[in-house]
């Protein structure tokens, strides 16, 4: 779920901070205010501060993960075309590529961007990548140990899928030797 923002028009300086924050940078604001309130003693007003401040934290975390999710999918399908460009799925594939895209740009902000892990996303989307190209038959595929693509660049709004591919596809092939 990606939070509604709400406009700064009208509030005071010491308020605009905080809903530029809320605006610009939703987790950061929710890890701010999830400290705040692990701050105020338990059961102050009846609240249930400990847990109300989990609950906030992991609204933040929530937005980090869905778009991590969109870009790991992102990548397995490029991977896939990168590696069967002639499969009779690569149409769907590049539909798949540009919806889980464009969601994942949609949902980016700075502040979700800065705790995106591109490594750990690049990982689990060559495993999920090769245990689906295994079960339809294709073996042997060496994927590059580092992702080729940085976070800017999968988050362009002109994103090519099939020079995307082609770039996986030759990364393959400058594989270092073995020492």
């Amino acid at each position: 779920m990606i939070a509604q923002r709400r406009s700064i028009a009208g509030k005071e300086p010491h308020e605009r901070t905080m809903s530029h924050d809320y605006d610009n940078d939703f987790t950061g604001w929710a890890e701010s205010q999830a400290a705040i309130l692990r701050s105020v003693p338990q059961g102050l007003l009846g609240l249930d501060t400990d847990n109300l401040a989990e609950e906030i934290a992991d609204l933040g975390r929530s937005e980090v993960r869905e778009t991590s999710s969109l870009l790991r999918q992102v990548l397995v399908h490029l991977i896939k075309l990168a590696v069967q460009p002639e499969a009779e799925a690569a149409d769907h594939w590049i539909d798949e590529i540009m919806a889980f895209q464009g969601d994942a740009v949609l949902a980016c902000s700075p502040g979700i961007q800065q705790r995106i892990d591109l490594t750990r996303i690049w990982k689990l989307a060559c495993n999920g990548a090769i245990r689906s190209l295994e079960r339809h038959g294709r073996r042997s595929v060496h994927l590059p140990d580092a992702c080729p693509f940085s976070l800017d660049e999968l988050l362009r709004t002109d994103l090519d899928p099939i020079a995307a591919a082609d770039k996986i596809r030759a990364a393959m092939m400058v594989r270092p030797l073995p020492s």
